[in-house]
């Protein structure tokens, strides 16, 4: 039992989950915050020392460490870390973090357990403030001491019953500290003896906070502001309301918003760290954002954050909130001079205390393409008019600087997600001048372009952005396409460059409408997958080729840029490998690779999160080692998107009032229960039962009248289109792979992708292979890449 968040129960409103008609209690995912955080809390053994996050989103968070006191970044607030981390007392006896019986991480913070007594730290989003808490079976002396790392001096003084921690000359990015404490409390120094151990140095306060009288609980409220007045006003609020109860609460409520719960324990809660790991990297920094990484990408970057969008906000339903996002990137568009190459792009990077920058050629094109998947999740066809504006001036300036004699969109080489350069100057591993995925970019913002006009009303307008698309179309296929394998770029001069790379993939998963045939997407995705997929990712070029750097980080042969593009494995690749995958009716070996990667989210590397990296391959005992960020937002969120985008398959378009389904469910599901947000406050609840090739669709009533379209998967991969009316009465539908009813009634199909096993045959992963030094030429001397691309000899 965890007894500090049972006593929230009494005050939290749980969200709703609404059962699929007849569905089965155990079939649908719990309802009570106290049994859901059980259920998906990540249990750590006592002494051992593991990494987790829990974000403000504002301008912070705080990195812990369990078996630590204090180790890692702490609660850092923009630039500033002043809370390191806390220890607590009982009776005067220092708990020691290291021989806790275990510990426990949740989305809102974490607890170690020890004998009769627990301690305990909670954030709260939305402001700049924590709580901390110690418990005790038995009435008892407690203390608790916030650990504190501050290289300015600080004073305390107490006023209006409260405990001010402020710097003794405060600057512009000073910082204030106000502890509320719901007991009455006396401040005495820790015992010196403890210092060491507390990783307290003589310059740091060394204050503890001991209840004045023998008590159970002892809670701290820490608020942090800009100035003393807005850290006192915080610091009240969390003191006189349920705050401790009422984050849980809100943590809860948001977790619930939107759901997803399978017959795989595991599975369901690798994907609601996924999603609240997601939400952390959603911040107000510089107005409304998603963070790209942690540590060192705390920035809003263009392309990360529409690639991190769906799966973070739309698929969890958060219109609101994505609709902010795009609106503060629009605002940022370069339209100041036509003659610039870069007019109408949105910026790659927005950070602090540093210029916006324009250098990507993907970045506008993602984020388009996300302004129309937020329109048809959310309805706002009023956002189409205020949108449309902005993608005309990018065509335009497409049109005038960037575009080739085929339709196709040139860029730099560094100027697609593969970025790197040496000292910024030469490309890693140059793309330029048209790369594959950037030309599915492009294709996808035209036909986006025409949507959008035709909303408006500007069919001549849609007519013209159609045309082109198809000249796009027929250019791509043309240089590109060779009857066997795809280009992953076009050079300057016009020849293929056939290097075996991932990206080739999108051109299946970004288009809403085919941008090829089905059948090169199938070849596509047999060549792509039969040669880069390990069980643990898609790497990022062919393990065969001479440019493959089997590590990230091998510095005694190569900058860890040599192999951040050139082999290493990306989180957020896995997305669009299973968004193919499951296309074609490959759900269950894309299934094994996200049952992997949920293992990574609960139990390699940060916990609860993704990493940005692995190696490419596995280390000399055969274990995988996350690199790059510690944890990523694309990584996760695309974690996210396929769950309720691949295998459920829920596409909304309310733009033609339709709930549209491509499910592809894997057959280790044997119930699906879903509560899937759309349009304004809207959520469908729909239970899928799965038994000997036969699955029973429940739909719930909803208010109102919606068109289901489902694209089913039969017995050869086919994909057949069922469609009916979802109104206020309960529908079921039943399909076995070769015919349907609704209702029990016979329910007709109709063809609308034909199957692609005979072109993609078997596929697998590629066999773990061990790392060995000297076995790859990228470890065959020091720099072999560097000096390749230096002397101009770069293929």
């Amino acid at each position: 039992m965890l007894c500090w968040l049972s006593v929230a129960i009494a005050t939290i409103s749980t969200a709703v989950i609404a059962k699929g008609p007849q569905a089965a209690p155990l079939n649908a995912p719990p309802d009570a915050a106290e049994i859901f955080f059980q259920q998906i809390a990540i249990e750590v053994e006592g002494g051992a020392v593991e990494q987790f996050l829990v974000g403000d989103n504002l301008t912070g968070y705080y990195e812990g460490f369990t078996g630590r006191y204090r180790q890692g970044d702490g609660y850092r607030i923009r630039q500033t870390t002043l809370f390191d981390g806390f220890a607590c007392w009982r009776n005067g006896q220092l708990l020691q973090r290291e021989h806790a019986e275990k510990e426990i991480i949740f989305p809102f913070g974490h607890q170690a357990q020890h004998k009769g007594v627990r301690e305990s730290l909670l954030m709260h989003a939305g402001r700049q403030a924590l709580s901390l808490r110690i418990e005790s079976d038995e009435p008892a002396l407690l203390s608790l001491q916030p650990l504190w790392r501050m290289d300015k001096p600080f004073r305390i003084t107490q006023r209006d019953g409260l405990i001010l921690v402020q710097p003794e000359s405060a600057n512009d990015d000073s910082l204030f500290i106000a502890i509320a404490s719901d007991q009455a409390v006396q401040l005495e120094q820790s015992p010196a003896g403890h210092h060491a151990s507390l990783g307290i140095k003589s310059e740091h306060l060394v204050t503890r906070l001991t209840s004045k009288k023998d008590a159970k609980r002892l809670t701290l409220h820490v608020a942090f502001a800009d100035n003393a007045d807005q850290a006192m006003v915080t610091a009240k609020a969390l003191l006189h309301g349920e705050s401790w109860n009422q984050e849980i609460a809100r943590v809860h409520q948001r977790l619930t918003r939107s759901l997803l719960w399978t017959s795989d324990m595991t599975f369901n809660r690798a994907l609601v760290w996924a999603e609240a790991s997601a939400w952390s990297f959603v911040v107000e920094e510089f107005g409304t954002g998603i963070w790209a990484g942690l540590p060192w990408f705390r920035d809003n970057w263009g392309r990360d954050t529409f690639i991190a969008l769906p799966g973070t906000l739309l698929t969890t339903g958060h219109f609101d909130k994505a609709k902010v996002v795009l609106d503060n990137f629009a605002q940022l568009q370069l339209r100041k001079d036509f003659q610039d190459p870069n007019y109408g792009r949105i910026p790659n990077r927005v950070a602090a205390n540093q210029p916006t920058i324009y250098n990507t050629v993907d970045g506008t094109p993602w984020m388009i393409r996300e302004a129309l998947e937020y329109i048809r999740y959310s309805g706002d066809r009023d956002y189409a008019k205020q949108i449309l504006p902005l993608v005309q001036e990018y065509i335009r300036g497409v049109n005038q600087h960037a575009l080739d004699q085929h339709g196709l969109l040139t860029h730099d080489d560094a100027d697609t997600w593969m970025d790197a350069r040496i000292a910024n100057q030469e490309p890693w591993s140059a793309r330029g001048n048209r790369a594959v995925e950037i030309q599915a970019l492009w294709f996808t913002t035209l036909q986006a372009a025409a949507e959008l006009a035709e909303l408006q009303d500007l069919h001549d307008l849609a007519n013209s952005y159609r045309d082109q698309a198809r000249k796009t179309q027929v250019g791509f296929v043309e240089k590109f396409w060779n009857g066997k394998t795809m280009a992953d770029r076009l050079r300057a001069d016009g020849s293929r460059d056939d290097k075996l790379r991932p990206n080739q993939l999108m051109l299946i998963s970004i288009p809403f409408k085919p941008f090829v045939t089905e059948s090169i997407e199938a070849r596509v995705l047999k060549n792509a997958v039969s040669g880069l997929l390990y069980p643990y990712g898609i790497a990022s070029l062919d393990p065969e080729h001479p440019y493959f750097h089997p590590r990230h980080e091998n510095a005694a042969f190569h900058h860890k840029d040599a192999a951040y593009h050139n082999g290493t494995v990306w989180g957020w690749n896995a997305g669009f490998t299973i968004s193919a995958l499951t296309k074609f009716g490959y759900q269950d070996l894309a299934w094994r690779l996200s049952r992997n990667l949920s293992e990574q989210i609960l139990n390699h590397g940060t916990r609860g999160s993704m990493s940005e990296l692995l190696d490419a391959l596995t280390d000399e005992q055969g274990r995988i080692h996350p690199s790059g960020t510690y944890a990523q937002a694309w990584s996760v969120s695309e974690f996210v998107r396929n769950a309720y985008q691949d295998y459920l398959g829920f596409r909304p378009n309310l733009l033609q009032q339709t709930l549209h389904f491509v499910p592809a469910i894997p057959a280790g599901w044997s119930f699906v229960h879903a509560q899937l947000p759309f349009g304004k406050q809207q959520a469908l609840a729909v239970h899928v039962d799965q038994q000997e090739g036969v699955q029973r669709w429940r739909f719930q009533p909803l208010d109102g009248e919606m068109k289901i379209q489902m694209d089913v998967l039969d017995n050869h991969a086919q994909r057949i289109r069922l469609q009916f009316v979802l109104s206020d009465a309960p529908r079921l539908l039943q399909w076995n792979g070769a015919t349907a009813t609704l209702d029990g009634k016979p329910l007709a199909g109709e063809l609308v992708m034909a199957s692609q096993r005979p072109v993609i045959g078997q596929l697998d992963f590629l066999p773990v292979t061990r790392y060995q030094a000297g076995k790859h030429p990228a470890t065959q001397g020091q720099d072999v890449l560097k000096k390749i691309i230096l002397d101009g000899k770069f293929q």
